[in-house]
């Protein structure tokens, strides 16, 4: 990855330089920066960088959701996967790196102990492993940013892990009450769609998780955040005229009596496009939406 030069204008506070560990002062010092990661470089330092920058390794950044293979050394031409130094099975100063199967010099694996995300993800793993400052790297950074969708990748997480199964339910009654409450007054003035702004994902997608979430949930912090939530909007859809007394009719089958979408938000399913709902019984003999006709019904 590249490094660009700033031109010194861009904050008044000092910042700390990756290499040296010295600081930065942005309006009289030049400052490099990595254009992938945020690494911040003194002119004097670029040539001291020998490890390459660990974002731009597209190769790993995918093993955020996949347990490694494991490789040999040949394949890396018996070379640190990092730095490039020569490293042979025979040394004492070799480790491997449980994030992605690689042999890395001792300069650049420091046997720090990291959870592993795919672990986490399959197998609901969180016991820290040894990782090299790479993969410490990338894990870090992408740590809060990186939204996977867990149902997809592992579905039968759901179904072995309490916490997770609770987090599934909860999260469609939060998606089923946005398609209502941006329509409600009231409930845009109470700013009820940002209680959980630090996790914007949880209003855009029911399915969506970062790490933080899933270290969150598993230490007992998130069930308790959403939960929270969920009765506060259920206190609004109590006291408010306009969304207690919504009701529809289920376009497939018509049949009595009227769905209301915060009452039966187990025996119903909502269209993705057009927050449409209908019976889930109907939804499942339906490939199009019947209120606007979209190729696909997505299920909270």
């Amino acid at each position: 990855s590249s490094l660009e030069a700033r031109d010194g204008h861009l904050g008044e506070t000092a910042e700390e330089e990756a290499r040296c560990g010295g600081s930065i002062y942005r309006r009289i010092k030049t400052a490099f920066k990595c254009t992938t990661c945020p690494i911040i470089l003194h002119k004097a330092c670029i040539n001291d960088v020998t490890r390459r920058c660990a974002l731009a390794n597209q190769e790993a950044l995918r093993l955020l959701t996949s347990i490694a293979p494991a490789h040999g050394l040949h394949e890396q031409n018996y070379c640190c996967y990092d730095c490039g130094t020569e490293i042979s099975y025979s040394s004492t100063k070799v480790h491997m790196c449980d994030y992605n199967g690689r042999f890395y010099c001792q300069d650049c694996h420091k046997k720090n102990p990291h959870i592993v995300p795919a672990r986490v993800i399959h197998n609901w793993d969180f016991r820290p492993r040894p990782l090299a400052i790479q993969s410490v790297e990338i894990i870090d950074h992408l740590y809060d940013r990186e939204k996977l969708n867990i149902e997809q990748l592992n579905p039968q997480l759901f179904d072995s892990v309490s916490v997770m199964n609770e987090l599934r339910e909860l999260r469609e009654r939060i998606i089923l009450y946005r398609a209502h409450f941006v329509k409600c007054v009231r409930a845009r003035n109470d700013n009820l769609l940002l209680r959980l702004k630090s996790r914007q994902h949880f209003i855009d997608c029911s399915k969506m998780y970062t790490m933080k979430d899933l270290v969150d949930a598993r230490e007992g912090v998130l069930l308790p955040e959403v939960r929270g939530v969920v009765q506060e909007y259920d206190e609004h859809v109590q006291e408010c005229d306009t969304c207690s007394k919504q009701k529809f009719p289920c376009v497939v089958c018509a049949a009595p009596p009227l769905i209301s979408p915060f009452k039966d938000v187990y025996s119903i399913a909502q269209c993705s496009q057009c927050h449409g709902v209908l019976h889930r019984h109907c939804f499942n003999m339906s490939d199009k939406c019947p209120y606007c006709s979209a190729s696909l019904i997505i299920e909270l």
